[in-house]
This record gives C-alpha cells, sequence and structure tokens, in this order.
C-alpha cells in the first residue's frame, strides 16, 4: 500500500492535473461559487518530492452531481486515474472512498461512472469494490452529444434517428413496473 494523501483538489494543484487531462477550463470550472465539479489528488508525501522539490501527485477523481428520477442524487465520477507505476498500491480505492465520502455527505444515493468495455481489470476493480456492471446486469448502452452534434439538436435539425423514427421513440423505450418511460437513465 503506497503511502500518499488523499485532499481535496486546490487551484494550485490545476497544474498538475493537466499533465493528465487537457482541459482549458479545469480551472475555472472548478473553483469559485459554484464549483461545477468536486476534484481528490493523491499526494506523495512531502519525503517522496521531486527533484525539483515539489510535492508529487500521482493521481486523481473527479466528479460531478447528476440526478437520477428513480434513485434521486447522485455522483458521477468522470476520470479516475493513477499514473500506471503508482498502480496496485490501493491510490484508486482511497480516491474512490473519498469520493464516496463526499457523496454521502452531500445527500447521494449512488456513485456512478462508465468504463470501456476493453478495461476488464477496470471493471473487475469496480466490481471488486461492490459495484454493480448496468450493462451486463441490465443492457444500459452510453449515449452522448458532442459539441456539433449538440448544436444541431438545440437548433432543432437533425431530430430523426437512423430508422427514421423520432429519437427517443419506438423499439428501444420501455416502461418499469411503476409505468415509467426506462429510456434515459
Amino acid at each position: 500500500v503506497m503511502n500518499c494523501t488523499v485532499r481535496p483538489c486546490m487551484v494550485k494543484d490545476c497544474k498538475a492535473i493537466f499533465q493528465f487531462i487537457q482541459v482549458k477550463a479545469l480551472r475555472e470550472d472548478g473553483f469559485g461559487a459554484r464549483p461545477q465539479y468536486y476534484c481528490y489528488v493523491a499526494e506523495l508525501p512531502p519525503e517522496q518530492k521531486n527533484k525539483k522539490g515539489r510535492c508529487v501527485i500521482v493521481g486523481y477523481i473527479l466528479s460531478s452531481f447528476t440526478y437520477s428520477s428513480w434513485k434521486g442524487r447522485n455522483v458521477y465520477v468522470d476520470n479516475l486515474y493513477v499514473q500506471p507505476e503508482f498502480r496496485g498500491q490501493k491510490i484508486g480505492t482511497r480516491l474512490l472512498t473519498n469520493a464516496a465520502k463526499m457523496a454521502l455527505s452531500q445527500g447521494c444515493v449512488q456513485l456512478r461512472m462508465h468504463v470501456a468495455n476493453w478495461k476488464e481489470y477496470e471493471k473487475g476493480f469496480l466490481v471488486s469494490l461492490g459495484s454493480e456492471n448496468l450493462t451486463a446486469k441490465e443492457g444500459w448502452t452510453l449515449f452522448h452529444f458532442e459539441e456539433d452534434a449538440l448544436r444541431r439538436l438545440a437548433a432543432g435539425s437533425n431530430m430523426r434517428g437512423k430508422s427514421g423514427s423520432p429519437v427517443g421513440m419506438g423499439q428501444g423505450e420501455g416502461k418499469d413496473e411503476n409505468g415509467r418511460s426506462q429510456t434515459g437513465h
């Protein structure tokens, strides 16, 4: 088990996190009166500083709030990352544990995240911690709209699916035991 500190991300950490992700609005979106995300970093202890005398961030977890009409408030983990040379030392578990504590303190009832189908180790890791694979269990499929598609959707153009049916209607829509639509959750 790696000796590291897991703590909330601070503005000064943005530069270190930029090594892992390329989001120019990281600082603006995460710090201020209404943060759009929450982030925790895993930092090596002071005695393990890098050559420049700085503490080293070896991982992070970035999350935001979402809402489920079935369950209520959720935390969505957008990214959990630990540098390859520090994996297998419980750092990812500690980062997820801190996100879970934050979620519960904010009244959340679920922690959700997505993992690429080809990442078998990561899927196993999450299941080992008690997560359920909703793709395997319930057949859920993840969708998103990239910026161009989002703009077309907002403009009301290209509102038909490949089958010609309006998006959200037809074959894929169903009802749960209470008559609620099962699409979009």
